[in-house]
């Protein structure tokens, strides 16, 4: 009994620490895996489109985008709280194909980070994914535009922009927005800025005439995120480097979800270990049983055996009794006849 409770003990202690370790790789390719169907509806979405309707939110989003000549940045990015009422603005029917807030996905194959791009920076959206910050230009592309994209880092759940600082100038990210692909090489790159500096964060964020930038806005240092870093990109022509084979994406998809594939295959294992020791105790019950069975049948036989030797024992005892007794009677018989 004892040895039993500390086999269990152990084992409970032990799926504790793994799971404790496991836990912020398993969140973030569950989030990669749920950011994956998310953008897949969004395509399927965009595909059913026809191209009046393509023409239609293109005009609608650059129209949205002359209303305003100038980024505002009234108070820290990951400080703002979404108004209720914004599904009700027409900043919320823009760039809005699905129904569901996402204007379309960001990628940077360098630290392969693949997300959807929501309408705001809610907490709920910078939990998951990319929030465009309102209030700059809609990542439309074209000149005189700056767009700011903000994600968190160095969540236990979800990796986002946690990487980011890895990107170096000349490396590309894109943007995919209804039936375009947008590409943007680095340029610059701010590494720390005060939360507070608001000119700093203007002047960094600012519209330049002609050009067409986004910049990928997120918290540093990890834990502390009192400093904000940028890091900007141009625009450069997309030439369709992003194509992959099947077997690219048979290895990309092993590279994002290998802990959700090793934990499936530990579930099978053991669920296969938990029926198999299942049937074995099913077979040695029964042959038990049968075992059981046959014992009683040969006491059962051995008993009836003792029973017949018994009475025949017993017969045997009785006759030379019965020979004395008749032996007896014929001498009498002799005597009263003389």
């Amino acid at each position: 009994m004892k040895r039993k409770i500390s086999t269990f003990l152990f084992g409970l202690l032990f799926l504790t620490g793994f799971g404790i370790l496991a836990y912020p790789t398993i969140a973030d390719q569950w989030n990669t895996y749920r950011q994956s169907k998310l953008i897949s509806n969004y395509d399927s979405v965009v595909n059913e489109m026809t191209e009046e309707d393509f023409e239609e939110a293109w005009t609608a989003a650059r129209g949205y985008n002359q209303t305003f000549d100038k980024n505002s940045i009234r108070s820290d990015v990951f400080g703002i709280s979404e108004s209720e009422d914004m599904k009700t603005t027409e900043y919320w029917k823009v760039l809005n194909a699905a129904g569901d807030g996402i204007m379309g996905y960001l990628t940077i194959p360098k630290i392969r980070v693949r997300l959807s791009i929501y309408h705001g920076t809610d907490e709920e959206v910078l939990q998951t994914g990319v929030g465009h910050l309102n209030g700059t230009k809609l990542p439309v592309g074209g000149e005189s535009n700056h767009s700011v994209l903000s994600a968190h880092r160095g969540l236990p759940s979800a990796k986002l922009f946690t990487d980011i600082d890895q990107l170096k100038k000349k490396d590309r990210f894109y943007l995919h927005i209804l039936n375009e692909d947008l590409a943007y090489e680095v340029d610059q790159i701010l590494p720390m800025v005060d939360k507070d500096d608001y000119d700093a964060l203007e002047e960094a964020l600012k519209i330049e005439e002609g050009q067409d930038y986004v910049t990928l806005f997120t918290c540093t240092p990890y834990g502390v995120n009192s400093h904000r870093l940028l890091v900007r990109g141009h625009r450069v022509p997309y030439d369709g480097e992003l194509e992959s084979t099947p077997v690219e994406s048979m290895v990309q998809a092993i590279q994002n979800y290998y802990m959700l594939y090793l934990l499936l295959g530990l579930g099978v294992t053991v669920l296969a270990i938990l029926t198999l020791r299942r049937i074995m105790r099913k077979k040695e019950k029964l042959a038990g049983t049968e075992e059981k069975a046959e014992t009683d049948s040969g006491s059962a036989e051995g008993r009836q055996t003792e029973t017949a030797e018994d009475g025949k024992s017993e017969e045997t005892d009785e006759s030379p009794r019965d020979n004395e007794r008749e032996s007896e009677k014929g001498s009498k018989t002799r005597k009263t006849g003389k």
